[in-house]
């Protein structure tokens, strides 16, 4: 079994990466602003995943694991979208059953 070393291109194009995956550090007026960008957030992974799979279908997809990531991506930010829905229908709910 061959072993290749690190080469510094791949370093540098890992750190550019990483650079440019660093969270938007963003300030929420209210909650509906947070539910809001999350939402958003979701769609934009949703929309990344069905690009990179109709470029797989067609042919010109050249990268196999970007597919991949882009997948894992919304698949995480769906489940999350979902969490955070039951999360709130829960706190509506308890909060409807509160006797004044």
């Amino acid at each position: 079994m061959n072993i290749n070393p690190v080469s510094a291109s791949f370093l540098d194009q890992l750190s550019e990466s990483a650079a440019a995956s660093k969270p938007r550090e963003t300030v929420f007026e209210s909650f509906s602003d947070f539910l809001n960008n999350a939402m958003d957030t979701a769609s934009e992974m949703d929309a990344a995943d069905k690009a990179s799979t109709l470029e797989l279908l067609s042919g010109q997809a050249e990268d196999l694991s970007k597919l991949m990531l882009d997948a894992q991506k919304a698949e995480i930010t769906l489940n999350l979208a979902i969490q955070l829905r039951n999360k709130v229908l829960d706190a509506y709910k308890e909060i409807m059953n509160m006797q004044v």
